[in-house]
C-alpha cells in the first residue's frame, strides 16, 4: 500500500464507525475456523441472485491456500534484498510467479506495460557535527528538493510544543527561535507536512527534518512530496526516538547537523497484470490487488496478503470460469506505492466503452494486519461524518454483500470512509464505477474497543511492520488471513453471478 491519506492529513488515528451486531468478545479460534463453512452452508439475509458460486468458492477457499503464494513471494522478496518494489528484480520475480500460476489455472492471462517515472535516491545521510558526532537515520522525501553538492551544515531548531499537534504550522511557533539558516526538525502536524515546510522556509530554514509520533517510535517513514512545486527545502523523515533525543539535545545546547539529501527522476516501465474467466458476458466483475513493495520493505502484509488471496480465490474459481454469467477480472496492480500508477494508467487508457462494462472493482490492502480490525469500504458514506462524499451509486451495494457475508459468519466490522486508505480504488471511483473491498487499517492505533472486538492490543499501530523491513511473512496474522480469504472468495462468487442490483451502464457515469 502506499503512502496513505493517513500519512498525507497527518492523521494517524483512523476514525471508524462500529456497524457490526456480532457479539462484543472477538470470534473464538474455533468459530474463525468455521466461519466460511458456515457461510456456505447458507445464505446471507438480504443477498439477491442465485448464490451456489458465492457459497462453493467461500467454502473452499482458505487462509492456507492463500499462504501457500505468500511464502513464495516472502521468498522472492528476501533473495532480492528484502523489497519487492516497482523497478525491482523482486517485483518482477512475484510477476513472473502470479502469471505462472494463473496461467497454468487456465485464465487468459496478459500483462500491460506501464510507463512511470520515480524518484531514485543518490544519498541520503544525516550526521550531527556538534557537540558529538553521530550518526542519524533519514530518507528523504520522494520529490522534495536536494541539498547542495557535499550536502549543508547548519544548526538545529525544534518549534515549541503547541496544543493539538500543531508545532510547525504557524510562524509564531518559531518566535524568538534562530530560524534563519538552520536545519528544522518538527513532528508531522495536523496542518501537514507540506504546511510545516512552507512556514520553515518562509523563515528562512535551509533543509527539514520531520518524524511521524506512534507507538512504534523506532519506525521510519519515506514521505512523499504530493505537489512537488509547493517544496522549496530539502525535506527528510527520521525516527521519532531520535528526533525525540535531537530535541533534548537542543533545549540543552546547539546541535549541529550535516545533511546530504539527493535524488533525481528515472523512467521506467511496469506491469499490471491481469487473468479473466474464459465465460462470462461483457459485464465484468474486477477483483484487484497490488503486487508492488515500498523501496524499505517486502511488503508482505501490504499487500502480498491481498495478491495471495486473489490468486487462491482465482485458483478455486478456475474449474467453474466457464459457467460464470459475468466475466471475472483479477488485477494484479504495478507502481501501487508510487501513487497508484498502474491502476490509473489502466482506467485513464481503457476506451469509454470498455470502462463502461466494468460493472464494479473489488480492492484489497493489508488483510492479515498484526494487529489489524476487519475495515469494509463505506460505499454510501452513510457511517461517516456529514458531508463525507459517498462512492459511485451502486458502491453501497457493493457494501453490503460484504457486511451480510461478516454478519452471517459472526465476524465483526467496522466501516472505512473511502478515502481513509489511498489506494487503487481511487482510478475507479474517479470514473463512477462501483467499488468496494477490505483492509486491515494502516497507521491507526487500534483503540480498546477495538481490542475487545477484534483482539490484539490496544494502544498499538494495527500494523507495526507498515514499510517497515519487518513486514515479511512473520508479520501476520494468519488468523485474519483465514477470516478474510473466504469473505473476498465469497464476493467474487456472488457477483460473478449477479451483477443486478448495480447500476447499468450508461448510468454509471456520464
Amino acid at each position: 500500500m502506499r503512502t496513505k491519506t493517513a500519512l498525507v492529513t497527518g492523521l494517524v488515528t483512523m476514525t471508524a464507525t462500529i456497524l457490526s451486531t456480532a457479539p462484543p468478545s472477538a470470534v473464538s479460534h474455533a468459530a474463525a475456523a468455521s466461519a466460511s463453512a458456515h457461510v456456505a452452508a447458507g445464505r446471507p439475509d438480504g443477498e439477491s441472485g442465485e448464490p451456489w458460486l458465492a457459497r462453493l468458492l467461500a467454502g473452499s477457499t482458505r487462509g492456507s491456500d492463500a499462504w501457500r503464494h505468500l511464502r513464495v513471494l516472502d521468498r522472492i522478496a528476501a533473495r532480492n534484498g528484502g523489497v519487492r518494489a516497482t523497478g525491482t528484480p523482486g517485483f518482477e520475480d512475484s510477476a513472473r510467479y502470479a502469471a505462472k500460476v494463473l496461467t497454468a489455472a487456465g485464465y487468459r492471462v496478459h500483462q500491460q506495460q506501464v510507463p512511470y517515472t520515480d524518484y531514485q535516491v543518490d544519498a541520503e545521510s544525516a550526521a550531527v557535527t556538534a557537540p558529538a558526532a553521530r550518526q542519524v537515520r533519514a530518507l528523504v522525501m520522494r520529490w522534495s528538493p536536494v541539498t547542495p553538492p557535499g550536502g549543508l551544515d547548519a544548526h538545529l531548531v525544534v518549534p515549541r510544543a503547541t496544543a493539538g499537534d500543531a508545532a510547525g504550522c504557524s510562524a509564531a511557533d518559531y518566535d524568538g527561535l534562530p530560524v534563519a539558516g538552520s536545519i528544522v526538525l518538527v513532528r508531522r502536524g495536523s496542518c501537514g507536512y507540506t504546511a510545516q515546510q512552507r512556514v520553515a522556509a518562509g523563515l528562512g530554514a535551509r533543509a527539514m527534518l520531520i518524524y511521524l509520533a506512534t507507538p512504534s517510535p523506532n519506525n521510519i517513514y519515506r514521505l512523499h512530496a504530493f505537489d512537488p512545486k509547493a517544496f522549496t527545502i530539502p525535506v527528510a523523515s527520521v525516527t521519532q526516538a531520535q528526533a525525540e533525543q535531537l530535541a533534548q539535545e537542543t533545549a540543552q545546547h546547539q546541535v549541529r547537523l550535516r545533511l546530504d539529501l539527493r535524488g533525481h527522476a528515472v523512467a521506467g516501465v511496469t506491469t499490471n497484470l491481469f487473468a479473466e474467466t474464459r465465460g462470462g458476458d461483457d459485464r465484468t466483475v474486477m477483483a484487484g490487488a497490488h503486487l508492488d513493495s515500498v523501496t524499505e520493505a517486502p511488503g508482505i502484509n501490504d499487500n502480498a496478503a491481498a495478491a495471495a488471496a486473489l490468486m487462491a480465490t482465482a485458483l478455486r474459481l478456475a474449474p467453474h470460469q466457464d459457467k460464470v454469467r459475468h466475466k471475472v477480472r483479477f488485477a494484479l496492480w504495478g507502481a501501487e506505492e508510487l501513487i497508484d500508477i498502474g491502476s490509473n494508467y489502466y482506467v485513464r487508457t481503457l476506451p469509454p466503452a470498455e470502462r463502461a462494462k466494468i460493472a464494479l472493482y473489488l480492492n484489497f490492502e493489508l488483510i492479515a494486519a498484526p494487529n489489524g480490525v476487519r475495515f469494509v469500504l463505506d460505499g454510501d458514506a452513510s457511517e461517516q461524518p456529514p458531508g463525507t462524499p459517498p462512492g459511485p451509486a451502486g458502491s453501497q451495494v457493493v457494501e453490503k454483500v460484504f457486511k451480510d457475508y461478516f454478519d452471517h459468519a459472526g465476524l465483526p466490522y467496522e466501516s472505512h470512509d473511502l478515502r481513509a486508505v489511498g489506494s487503487d480504488h481511487e482510478p475507479f471511483v474517479a470514473a463512477g464505477i462501483p467499488v468496494g473491498g477490505l483492509n486491515g487499517g494502516v497507521l491507526g492505533v487500534k483503540t480498546p474497543a477495538q481490542a475487545a472486538r477484534f483482539g490484539g492490543e490496544a494502544g498499538q499501530l494495527y500494523d507495526p511492520c507498515y514499510h517497515q523491513p519487518c513486514d515479511t511473512i512473520g508479520n501476520l496474522d494468519r488468523r485474519a488471513l483465514g477470516e478474510n480469504v473466504p469473505a473476498i472468495a465469497w464476493a467474487v462468487g456472488r457477483f460473478a453471478l449477479d451483477v443486478s442490483d448495480l447500476p447499468a451502464p450508461q448510468e454509471q457515469r456520464p
